[in-house]
């Protein structure tokens, strides 16, 4: 009787072994996100759960039965929570996270007539000319200019000038402090004033004053400068606008001399233009 006793007690305890109720856990893809934007969940519950019970308060869907959600929205910005509860024939088990919904923020852009002052929604400037531009928002966020490599921005940067040399679109984003952004644009058209030449003389010793001769200008984007001498030729050849001729051939000083240039170029507002002329090198 007492090894049956034995057996019996040994038998139960290795019968239970394993049987134990889940434990319900899962991570956020980001417990602070921006309305309209949705969610991930992974689930990594442990101990062999069988159901699977999600709650979304504020969330699209609301529910979920199984191990892994698909992703779940939220369009009102406050505090949520997501629940999980896992069971088995051991028990049940519940855990619980809250995640942060931000409001997207509010934000307007605008120029300023240079007249009489009043919003106008684009503008238009003269080259080396200025635009003012400005912006209104939501309270509390912070205020950003793309470009804004041709920009002076006051402290809030709610007012900028600009002062671009071609067509240029300002984006100007505000920024929440929960992270969650607006934009608007401006356009900034610049009526063109094609000015493009090359000096006819150089003088190539080593001074650090006029070695080198290119075309100059604004607004270039493409060229074939080409220069020749008086027997017709090729001395020099550059498509690069920012490469001149140091008045050499094949590495050796050219006399001072007159030679013939043909220029073909492209500039940022789509036109294109050639022009010929004549170079004085002086040594």
């Amino acid at each position: 009787m007492r090894i049956c006793s034995i057996a019996i007690v040994l038998f139960l305890s290795f019968s239970h072994l394993g049987q134990n109720a889940p434990v319900a856990s899962f991570t956020v893809s980001s417990s602070t996100i921006c309305e309209g934007d949705c969610i991930t969940l992974i689930n990594n519950s442990t101990q062999d759960p069988i159901t699977y019970n999600w709650t979304f308060s504020g969330g699209t869907p609301a529910t979920y039965n199984g191990a892994n959600p698909g992703p779940v929205c939220f369009d009102t910005p406050g505090t949520y929570s997501i629940s999980l509860e896992v069971g088995n024939a051991w028990g049940t088990n519940l855990t619980t996270e809250n995640i942060s919904v931000g409001q997207t923020p509010t934000i307007s852009a605008s120029a300023l007539d240079s007249l009489n002052g009043s919003a106008i929604v684009d503008t238009t400037i003269n080259m080396f000319g200025q635009a003012i531009l400005t912006a209104s928002g939501s309270a509390g966020g912070t205020l950003s200019w793309d470009p804004n490599s041709d920009i002076i921005c006051n402290t809030a940067c709610d007012t900028i000038t600009a002062s671009p040399i071609f067509n240029t679109y300002y984006v100007v984003t505000n920024t929440s402090p929960e992270g969650c952004t607006a934009t608007d644009t401006v356009l900034v058209l610049v009526n063109f004033i094609e000015a493009i030449g090359v000096p006819n003389t150089f003088s190539p010793n080593g001074d650090g004053k006029n070695d080198k001769i290119k075309p100059l200008g604004y607004g270039i984007i493409e060229i074939d400068f080409r220069i020749f001498n008086r027997y017709g030729q090729l001395v020099f050849r550059t498509t690069d606008p920012n490469e001149g001729w140091d008045g050499t051939f094949k590495g050796k000083p050219e006399n001072s001399a007159t030679f013939v240039y043909k220029l073909n170029y492209r500039l940022v507002n789509g036109v294109s233009n050639s022009k010929n002329g004549s170079i004085t090198l002086l040594r």
